[in-house]
């Protein structure tokens, strides 16, 4: 069987459904994209979104109030104390890595002086002016340490 010239088969209604649907998909497309593309389109979904956004600010702020509260009173840590603790732990990793650095430099200086032979006064003193600077450095990390938050007692701290 043949199909008619003008592309219509009276026999094959999902046919004729099918290519009416291609046709109105395709005029909507050319529709909507001339539409998109225009100037007015444009300032209009922007005015949208800047009404949506100005909306969206204070609720945004009141669900990060309500979640502060809930955390505070489930005594879990919130976004900005968990933020600080970590910053907190990253200036103590550098200044370990440098302790430890200055650590490695007076080893390498004991060492090197162990096989030189007895030392002088002027070599002690030197040593022990870099452990003082060392003394001083722990001494200030131990004071720039918070206080411990009270918190409810556990029954492990009870036993």
């Amino acid at each position: 069987m043949t199909q008619p010239p003008n592309g219509f088969d009276p026999n094959d209604p999902i046919g004729t459904w099918r290519a009416w649907r291609d046709a109105s998909l395709d005029a909507w497309a050319k529709s909507l994209t001339a539409m998109v593309n225009t100037e007015t389109f444009s300032q209009a979904i922007g005015a949208q979104l800047d009404a949506l956004l100005a909306v969206s600010g204070p609720i945004q702020q009141a669900v990060q109030q309500y979640m502060e509260r809930y955390l505070a009173q489930a005594q879990m840590p919130s976004r900005n104390e968990v933020i600080s603790l970590a910053s907190r732990l990253t200036n103590i990793e550098f200044r370990l890595d440098d302790m430890q650095a200055q650590l490695d430099e007076l080893t390498d200086m004991v060492r090197a002086l162990a096989a030189a032979g007895p030392m002088t006064p002027t070599d002690v003193s030197m040593i022990g002016e870099k452990l003082t600077a060392i003394e001083e450095q722990l001494t200030a990390i131990a004071a720039a340490r918070p206080t411990a938050r009270n918190r409810k007692t556990t029954t492990e701290d009870k036993e």
